[in-house]
């Protein structure tokens, strides 16, 4: 391997290297970069150098971002990423693009590199549902989401939701659409630095999409959009790792059908203890927070086994908690509030990094926590997106990490630091 092709991030059986030393991810989730990274509309540089600068201050080697968002035909949707990337299919926002740009071209200052998803399942940023829309020209049945203006979860039925959407896995125009934004992000070359993105060592890894959904009666459908989009992405950067951007949250036979194909270099799962049922967040009992983290050990020594079996390295790309929600914050938006403590989150921070450390380059080849706020703070108007680390279809400040949460940011550096 040259010296050139050692700075790219590469997969050695159930671990991964960079410049011929073992690389962990020591990763955080930082999907509103693209945006604001952006010269002008919701752009932020200043901020975004201050949240790098702190993040690499941590330890943090990876970012996990977005390089899509769809906009929808039917007017600016409630709730989802704006202005989106991709306008309708094949026509872009250029501002967006080279908010996305900029991002990427600071990374080697940081010493970071980044985990690219190239889509969404869900409607935040427009998502599969989006290229279903717009192949089918209806309107998106929204599940349950946060109502910015009445500040509850209020909404439609997720099963018909879901139905939508699993049509993304084989409409022949959404699959058109999607592998021809592939093709577009991988060979655009960034008007900072001039390297197209297909060859820059900075990119570590591209994501199929954000949380692909294994839906029974589609399980043939996305085990083949899985093998021919990664084989797309790995025909076209060919030195970045590839992984499907799943949860792995149904078991061992889904796990090995979203990573069964050669293309999918790095597998990837997700862990959620309040979505998944398992924490109560008005329960300051000992016993609610031990429930989630012995689920939490559970999850995680079955992804390393399963991974094991393909011998391919897992990330752990996206885990979090709320504040806490009882006592003097026990009312219904407390919890959302910076001020709140994080009594059980840290405690759970600390078991999901101390388990993840158990299987480092024996099936687990890092982590990233959900996600990185930094010095924002949720606006009091309910019109108004300040990018914290929450999409705008769920409550700002619900699993953010400010630059004030001083014990949990102490965790995370404590686990950046380890060997």
């Amino acid at each position: 391997m040259t010296a050139q092709n050692a700075q790219f991030v590469t997969a050695h059986n159930t671990h991964l290297e960079r410049n011929h030393h073992t690389f962990v991810v020591r990763g955080a989730n930082y999907w509103q970069a693209m945006n604001l990274g952006m010269a002008s509309g919701p752009g932020n540089r200043t901020r975004v150098l201050h949240d790098l600068q702190q993040l690499s201050s941590l330890g943090i080697n990876t970012i996990r971002i977005l390089a899509a968002s769809e906009a929808s035909q039917y007017g600016q949707a409630p709730d989802r990423i704006h202005p989106e990337l991709i306008q309708s299919p094949g026509i872009y926002n250029n501002d967006v693009w080279e908010g996305l740009d900029w991002i990427l071209a600071q990374l080697p200052h940081f010493n970071m590199t980044a985990c690219i998803s190239l889509g969404n399942f869900w409607t935040w940023s427009g998502g599969a549902a989006q290229y279903v829309s717009w192949a089918t020209n209806t309107h998106i049945p929204y599940p349950v989401q946060w109502d910015h203006k009445h500040k509850i979860f209020a909404g439609g039925d997720y099963d018909e939701f879901l139905a939508y959407t699993a049509q993304f896995y084989n409409n022949t125009y959404a699959q058109k659409w999607y592998r021809t934004h592939i093709q577009h992000v991988l060979t655009h070359t960034n008007s900072v630095t001039n390297v197209p993105y297909c060859r820059d060592p900075n990119i570590m890894a591209w994501e199929l999409m954000n949380e692909p959904q294994y839906i029974r009666g589609y399980e043939s459908e996305l085990a083949k959009w899985i093998d021919d989009s990664a084989q797309l992405v790995h025909a076209l950067a060919p030195m970045h790792l590839v992984t499907s951007g799943a949860e792995s949250k149904n078991g061992a036979h889904a796990f090995k059908l979203m990573h069964a194909s050669p293309y999918v270099t790095l597998a990837s799962c997700h862990f959620w203890p309040l979505n998944w049922g398992y924490y109560n967040a008005t329960d300051p009992s000992i016993h609610s927070i031990q429930e989630s983290i012995s689920k939490m050990h559970t999850f995680v020594r079955n992804n390393a086994q399963w991974t094991r079996e393909l011998n391919k390295p897992t990330v752990l790309f996206e885990f979090g908690l709320m504040r806490d929600n009882w006592g003097k914050w026990g009312g219904p938006l407390d919890a959302y509030n910076p001020s709140a403590p994080v009594t059980h989150r840290d405690m759970f921070y600390q078991a999901v990094y101390k388990e993840v450390t158990h299987h480092l380059n024996n099936g687990f080849a890092g982590a990233a926590f959900w996600a990185y706020a930094g010095e924002a703070r949720p606006s009091t108007e309910p019109t108004e997106m300040t990018w914290t680390g929450d999409p705008p279809h769920e409550p700002p400040g619900w699993n953010s990490i400010y630059d004030i949460d001083i014990s949990t940011l102490h965790i995370i550096q404590s686990f950046n630091s380890s060997k």
